[in-house]
């Protein structure tokens, strides 16, 4: 018959190393067959029933202890599960992204280096969001300065052409006096006498008509 003492076991003693479930479940089928044995002397009258009761008990209590070892057990170890390492993340270019989500934007002329500049740098979807940005306002700044430039380029040039055009047409209605070809200035008619402005009135009027006179 068994006669294991497992009150020597202590939970807290349980190591990684032993498989503890194993050697339970081994005492347990050891009691079981010893159960077995013990009736079997019983009934052959080999022990009396007397002892067999007292044997019984004996089995009893062994299977209570090891219910009690196997709850501390239970309470102390936990479940050790299998790990499973993680799968791998698909590693995925940063640059390929900002592509799906903004096809057109280096297909631009002048953003080719853009592009060829990023390939070299180490960054993430949203810093090359910021570089894309910033060449954007660039190229809008630019192009609001072109547009202004331009504005103010036709603004001279129709005040030129305007002011060409009244002097030629001064020059072909003007009488042949040598005096008129002249274009009076402001500070020519600061210094001019009475009798010379009274001369050139009719031609002074006519100029500052025109706005010749600066």
């Amino acid at each position: 018959m068994l006669n294991q003492n497992i009150n020597g076991i202590s939970p807290s003693a349980v190591t990684p190393q032993i498989n503890y479930t194993d050697v339970i479940q081994q005492i347990e089928q050891a009691l079981a067959s010893d159960v077995q044995k013990l009736q079997l002397l019983t009934q052959q009258g080999i022990v009396t029933q007397q002892q067999g009761q007292y044997l019984m008990n004996e089995l009893v209590n062994k299977k209570q202890q090891i219910d009690v070892f196997k709850q501390s057990l239970q309470n102390l170890t936990p479940h050790v599960q299998e790990q499973v390492p993680p799968p791998e993340k698909e590693t995925v270019n940063p640059l390929e992204i900002f592509n799906k989500e903004n096809p057109d934007f280096f297909t631009s002329e002048g953003r080719k280096e853009l592009l060829e500049y990023i390939k070299d740098l180490d960054v993430d979807k949203d810093e090359i969001s910021k570089i894309a940005n910033l060449a954007q306002n660039l190229e809008n700044y630019a192009i609001e300065r072109y547009l202004k430039k331009s504005a103010h380029d036709k603004s001279l040039n129709d005040e030129n052409f305007i002011a060409k055009s009244k002097l030629t047409s001064y020059a072909q209605h003007a009488p042949s006096d040598s005096n008129y070809n002249r274009i009076f200035t402001r500070e020519d008619l600061g210094k001019m006498s009475g009798e010379e402005f009274t001369k050139n009135e009719k031609l002074i009027m006519e100029q500052a008509r025109q706005g010749l006179i600066k």
